[in-house]
């Protein structure tokens, strides 16, 4: 089990390189190539993806660093450690709200269609957290509950955490089931992966959105539910989530995230239908 310890990263002229680093750097080319081919696709400026990297990148670590910050004010952060980011502490949502924001503002700027805009990224998004969790594998976090049930305990059902990346709660419920501290390390739900796989299917279903349908905002909507319900009930099952008093925030977050995704595709889909049945009236 060390070996998972061991292949965390590696070390070249004496800097250390982690691979996950390397899976965030891989999602980052990734996008940017699915970028240029999606603007290829919608007759889009064949600039604008240098230029959102430009504006998303640096706001969305801002905005994932002030999130976790916020919720996290009982460590007493100093300037310094809040600029630290390298130690951990990043919240997607922050980032991705951030990120939005900066995009919106530099739509307006620019005069071009924000929705479009977002069509164009839900799926690079969605693709990029699919890789992206794969390095909470590598650092041995992101994961789920305790699995006491032996016929569970394998990859990729489960995932072997060492008892130095135990998470407060994790640290409990191995107490709680063993009657002991001293254990090298236990079984958890592999969450991590369990979101890589659903985000690998979330990027097939919003490319052929992306592709083939014409309605604007409908690959935001169905990015915002369809992620929303995933992540809702994988935070319930995380043993590394932030708490509002007894409610886990991101299961919170995630909750609002669905029923606002929902609620948009359904108000699209209506102004749809009621636009093909005025046509077709129109026709007659």
């Amino acid at each position: 089990m060390n070996m998972i310890e061991l292949i965390s990263g590696f070390t070249i002229f004496g800097i250390e390189i982690r691979f996950y680093g390397i899976l965030m750097a891989l999602a980052f080319i990734v996008g940017l190539l699915l970028a240029l081919k999606f603007c290829k696709m919608k007759g889009y400026d064949e600039n604008l993806p240098y230029s959102l990297i430009l504006i998303v990148f640096p706001s969305a670590i801002i905005g994932a660093r002030l999130n976790y910050v916020l919720f996290t004010l009982d460590k007493g952060w100093t300037f310094i450690e809040v600029l630290q980011i390298w130690n951990g502490g990043l919240m997607i949502y922050g980032g991705i709200i951030f990120a939005v924001i900066a995009i919106a503002i530099f739509c307006a700027v620019k005069k071009i269609s924000f929705v479009a805009v977002l069509d164009m990224l839900a799926p690079i998004l969605i693709l990029g957290q699919s890789i992206g969790r794969w390095g909470n594998f590598f650092n041995q976090e992101a994961y789920g509950s305790l699995i006491t049930n032996s016929s569970f305990q394998w990859f990729p059902f489960g995932v072997w955490i060492e008892k130095s990346h135990f998470t407060s709660e994790a640290l409990s419920q191995v107490v709680d089931f063993y009657g002991t501290s001293s254990v090298e390390g236990a079984w958890f739900n592999a969450t991590f992966f369990y979101e890589s796989i659903w985000c690998l299917g979330g990027f097939i279903l919003l490319f052929i959105l992306f592709k083939k349908t014409k309605i604007k905002g409908l690959c935001t909507a169905t990015y915002l539910t369809y992620y929303g319900f995933e992540r809702f009930f994988v935070e319930m099952i995380r043993t590394d989530s932030l708490y509002l008093g007894s409610i886990k925030i991101s299961v919170l977050i995630s909750g609002l995230i669905f029923f606002g995704g929902l609620s948009y595709l359904i108000f699209l889909l209506i102004k749809h239908k009621k636009s093909k049945t005025k046509k077709v009236e129109q026709m007659e």
